[in-house]
């Protein structure tokens, strides 16, 4: 059977598996070189993003059988980012790596623990397209957007924008927060999850404690006392501000900058938050699933636990950490 394939240039795994493929499925030629190719492809990316030392024809069972969920998430994305394939194109790839592992486990008995890394993962047709978000300078200056010239209560504003930017929780988190949450010496937020009522730990930025302390000053000196159990982002007479009022000093915000247009809402900045956490943090999905607080790695494109510590430190590494209060520029404020 003529198939066009370079066998030599594969792993031997590899050729092991097409052979399983064309005796035993008996298996299409354009389907075997579409395995092919896509697996090829997959243990290139994995070459490059473990920095495996090795050649792609020396890859052995020992290595494709440690390989994580989130690896595989880590390439579909990569295939999205990168090439700029449709979502047709990914779920083929998905499906030859699935169909590997599927045959890997039960063709190996020894090795690691046996866990198929696909099967957890959704088809691609079920995966939710990529929210939007703010580039890096508009996130940093929308932190700063609201004055005394365009806000009657800029200084609340400002720290809303801020708490959605550090912490990356839901409008329906935010406007449910309660001073008694706040642990300032943690710098965390003990958040009520608005899907099911779970609960979960979400860490701010030093910067983003210093705009806090700032705004819940104010509110001390404007009411004389505060009482622990009111809510942190209020109105008049300490009422809580509903999710439409949120929702609306994030559209004002939106079009102070200038980008009213692009369709944004209060979830972009939560997707903002989780973007400058990976990009310019933590270079780790696994921190990103725990800073969000998802569940499932169809979400976030990871799976694994991951100390609070590590998403602390992701947190703090934060480059909206680096802004001045008073004039909104880039500035390295003291932990």
């Amino acid at each position: 059977m003529n198939i066009n394939i370079d066998f030599e240039k594969n792993p031997q795994i590899l050729n092991n598996f097409l052979d399983y493929l064309i005796g035993i499925k008996n298996y299409s030629m354009n389907t075997i070189r579409s395995y092919n190719t896509s697996l090829n492809m997959f243990f290139t990316f994995l070459k490059y993003y473990r920095d495996i030392p090795i050649k792609i024809q020396d890859f052995n069972y020992f290595i494709l059988a440690s390989v994580k969920e989130y690896e595989i998430i880590a390439f579909l994305i990569s295939l999205n980012n990168t090439r700029e394939n449709m979502p047709r194109t990914r779920q083929l790839r998905l499906c030859a790596i699935r169909r590997f592992y599927k045959w890997l486990f039960s063709t190996y008995p020894a090795g690691y623990s046996k866990v198929n890394p696909t099967a957890d993962i959704e088809n691609l047709g079920e995966i939710r397209r990529i929210p939007k978000y703010l580039s890096l300078d508009n996130a940093r200056k929308i932190q700063t957007i609201f004055n005394i010239s365009n806000s009657h209560n800029y200084i609340r504003d400002n720290a809303i924008l801020t708490t959605f930017l550090s912490t990356g929780v839901r409008v329906g988190e935010l406007v449910n927060i309660k001073l008694i949450d706040i642990n300032f010496n943690t710098n965390t937020i003990h958040i009520i999850k608005g899907k099911g009522n779970k609960e979960r730990t979400v860490y701010f930025s030093s910067y983003c404690k210093k705009v806090l302390l700032t705004y819940i000053n104010q509110k001390v000196r404007k009411s004389k006392t505060i009482d622990i159990n009111s809510y942190l982002f209020t109105y008049k007479d300490n009422k809580k501000l509903s999710v439409e009022a949120v929702k609306y000093i994030c559209k004002k915000a939106y079009k102070l900058l200038g980008v009213e247009d692009y369709g944004y809402t209060t979830h972009t900045l939560r997707h903002t938050a989780a973007t400058m956490i990976y990009m310019y943090s933590s270079k780790d999905l696994l921190i990103v699933k725990k800073f969000l607080g998802h569940e499932r790695l169809s979400t976030t494109a990871v799976y694994a636990h991951t100390c609070n510590e590590r998403v602390k430190q992701a947190v703090d590494a934060n480059p909206l950490n680096n802004i001045d209060m008073q004039n909104g520029k880039s500035e390295k404020v003291a932990g």
